[in-house]
C-alpha cells in the first residue's frame, strides 16, 4: 500500500502501475483487501492497474472471489462501479454465503 501510494504521488503523469507478483507465496483476505484499495485509489487517478506475473495460487483466489477481471483488466474503472462480467458465477450477497 505505502509503495503503490508513493508511487501515484511520485508521478502525477502515471498512466500505468505494474505490481510483480511472482513472488507471492500466499495472499490472505488482508492482501486481497489491500489489492482491492489500491486498485480503487489508483484507478480514482486515471491509473491502469496491471499484475504482473500472477502465480496460480492468486489467481485462484481472484477467480473465487469474484475479483480477477476487476482487478486484471486493463481499463481503470469507475470508483464505485459493479462489475460482473462472469454471468456463470454465483456471488453470495450476504456473509453468510446466502445469496
Amino acid at each position: 500500500m505505502e509503495e503503490a501510494s508513493a508511487q501515484l504521488a511520485d508521478r502525477s503523469t502515471l498512466t500505468d502501475l505494474h505490481l510483480g507478483c511472482a513472488d507471492l507465496h500466499a495472499v490472505d483476505s488482508m492482501g486481497l483487501s489491500a489489492l482491492l484499495l489500491i486498485h480503487r485509489r489508483i484507478t480514482a487517478a486515471g491509473v491502469r492497474l496491471h499484475l504482473d506475473d500472477r502465480p496460480a495460487k492468486l489467481d485462484r483466489l481472484l477467480s473465487l472471489t469474484g475479483t480477477l477481471e476487476y482487478l486484471s483488466s486493463a481499463q481503470p474503472h469507475r470508483t464505485g462501479q459493479i462489475m460482473d462480467n462472469d454471468a456463470h458465477t454465483a456471488r453470495p450477497t450476504s456473509l453468510d454465503g446466502t445469496t
